[in-house]
């Protein structure tokens, strides 16, 4: 067996560390050739400042992390894309507040490198990386004590990612004889000789019903020998990849399921950015739009500008959602949801309503911290009621603030619900959401919400 070289992750740090500076001196050359040294203490310092940036970015969101555990090059393009964003942000905050004016198409010029560069960076990282695995270099030799279906689950991993660098040397098992799971090496009991006189790097525990005691036992054992040891739950497999291990308080305990949202630095992300797009779009839009719309809907019909109906928000907590009003005043607008062709909807509503012009107040509802921008769509009392009697798992979309938007419009699952499916439909987008968000999932939520008004939803009525 050819040794473990663990030094990819350093490799793929400087070689990220150069593509920043080699970029930056050569968007600076693109658009400033004949003053290329031209404020070099500045510039300078500039580009200390984004390999700095880098780093921290990069380590933060784990880009140097083990790829073995979390692999796929689209995962690492996708963690690089966000740096490039985070760079492409500093470079206008920095030049600005220290006077270092660069030209206007320094940012675009440099983020169009940054991504053409990296990528092809990375590409050419994985392919070496894999050929050095091809060879028999860059593996974790592991052995594996158990003979069930998280071994079974475990080989197969290994087998149809080869990616991952792990070699699968063998199995112990005290009772099983499972050639499948590669050459039997022996019972339990024969392990600390074998890890004693053999390269073995990790054991992989995956025996069914093992016991506190069997744990230590065998950790004890693999601590002397100084290898690493990981144990697959036997309750993976009922959970697949929703479950993660929190510590709380000096107790680790088991979450059932992924909330991105409950980690502090991504509560702060998301609040902020609420806040400043909804400041920007009440001050820029709003300001002039409101007045003309409310001027519209006043010609239009008798009633009132705005409709607040109570909605249920985060952790069940009601408040009341604002909406331009598009139906004439009726008695059933807090029972009857608008259907295709209803004859509450004013001329003017159903304009508003097909633009999606009428959700314009919930702003402020996001200003103040009752909605959020992207969110599950907030729904009628009477309807929250009726459809957690038919959805058991209905209201962990209360978990997190309802949005003006959300996953599940996006994709298809908006307005009226006419089905039972449709409502099942689309509270497996929202809870989806609500397992895997990600800024730039709610940038392109937004994306798509606009690119949607434009281009027409069949139902938007």
């Amino acid at each position: 067996m050819k040794q473990y070289l663990n030094k990819i992750s350093l490799v793929r740090l400087i070689a990220d560390l150069s593509v920043v500076a080699f970029t930056y001196i050569l968007s600076i050359y693109i658009v400033q050739p004949d003053a290329f040294l031209n404020n070099f203490k500045s510039k300078f310092f500039l580009l200390i400042i984004l390999l700095f940036v880098w780093l921290f970015s990069g380590t933060s969101n784990k880009l140097y992390g083990d790829h073995r555990i979390k692999p796929g090059f689209s995962l690492e393009i996708y963690k690089t894309l966000k740096g490039i964003f985070i760079l492409a942000l500093t470079v206008v905050v920095v030049s600005y507040f220290s006077y270092l004016f660069l030209p206007t198409n320094f940012v675009l010029i440099y983020t169009i490198l940054l991504v053409v560069c990296f990528s092809t960076e990375k590409y050419i990282i994985n392919r070496f990386v894999m050929f050095l695995r091809q060879q028999g270099y860059n593996l974790r030799h592991v052995i594996v004590l158990g003979c069930g279906s998280s071994a079974t689950q475990f080989k197969e991993l290994i087998t149809n990612n080869p990616h991952l660098g792990y070699d699968v040397i063998g199995y112990f098992d005290d009772e099983c004889d499972d050639e499948d799971l590669g050459p039997y090496l022996g019972k339990m009991s024969e392990v600390g000789s074998f890890i004693s006189k053999n390269k073995v790097n990790e054991v992989i525990v995956a025996t069914p019903g093992i016991t506190i005691t069997e744990i230590e036992q065998i950790t004890n054992m693999v601590d002397k020998a100084g290898i690493r040891i990981r144990i697959i739950p036997d309750f993976h497999f009922q959970f697949y990849n929703r479950y993660e291990f929190k510590q709380f308080g000096n107790i680790p305990t088991v979450s059932l399921r992924k909330e991105p949202l409950e980690e502090t630095h991504n509560k702060f992300t998301k609040r902020t950015f609420d806040i400043v797009f909804s400041l920007f779009v009440l001050v820029f839009i709003c300001s002039w739009l409101f007045p003309t719309i409310a001027l519209i809907i006043k010609m239009g019909s008798k009633g009132p500008i705005l409709f607040k109906q109570k909605r249920l928000g985060r952790d069940r907590k009601e408040f009341w959602c604002l909406k331009f009003r598009s139906m004439y005043v009726n008695r059933d607008s807090d029972a009857k949801m608008a259907t295709k062709g209803d004859s509450r909807i004013t001329p003017i509503g159903r304009i508003l309503r097909k633009t999606s012009l009428d959700e314009f107040p919930q702003f402020w509802n996001v200003l103040v911290g009752d909605m959020s921008i992207v969110g599950p769509r907030p729904h009628m009392t009477i309807q929250n009621a009726q459809y957690q009697e038919i959805i058991n798992n209905y209201l962990v979309r209360q978990l997190i603030k309802p949005g003006i938007t959300g996953w599940a419009q996006v994709n298809g699952y908006r307005g009226e619900i006419e089905t039972e499916q449709d409502i099942k439909n689309r509270v497996s987008y929202d809870i989806w959401y609500l397992e895997n968000w990600s800024f730039f999932l709610d940038v392109k939520i937004i994306y798509l919400t606009v690119w949607n008004i434009f281009k027409g939803e069949e139902k938007a009525y």
